[in-house]
């Protein structure tokens, strides 16, 4: 649900705040369409339960997702979130024919080595 208006904030705020820490044991990865920047601060607290951003890890942080061919300037508002014991690798923002959004394509290294 993006946040654009004050009827919609309550269901992101609780979408956000519902995502599982990444400190409970389970080796977790997180994508898709978040409908938020780095920048929030319900977004900077999953980050602190213990979630690495993939594009921004490999400083690419702040290259826009959405809205594709749209009149507004980019936003980063789909993320890869990866638990800090999975090796992010690379990364690759394309363009997707039939969306508004980039899709980020990324290699990661799960602990043991497994690809």
């Amino acid at each position: 649900m993006p946040p654009r208006r004050p009827s919609t904030m309550a269901v992101w705020r609780d979408g956000l705040r519902g995502l599982p820490e990444a400190t409970d044991g389970t080796v977790r990865i997180l994508a898709g369409d978040f409908n938020t920047t780095l920048d929030h601060a319900e977004m900077r607290d999953v980050l602190e339960s213990g979630y690495i951003d993939a594009a921004a890890h490999l400083g690419r942080g702040l290259t826009g997702t959405w809205p594709v061919g749209g009149p507004l300037p980019r936003a980063a508002i789909d993320h890869v979130l990866v638990d800090e014991r999975v090796a992010v690798v690379e990364l690759e923002i394309l363009d997707v024919p039939g969306t508004t959004h980039r899709a980020l394509m990324t290699r990661l290294t799960l602990p043991g080595g497994r690809v």
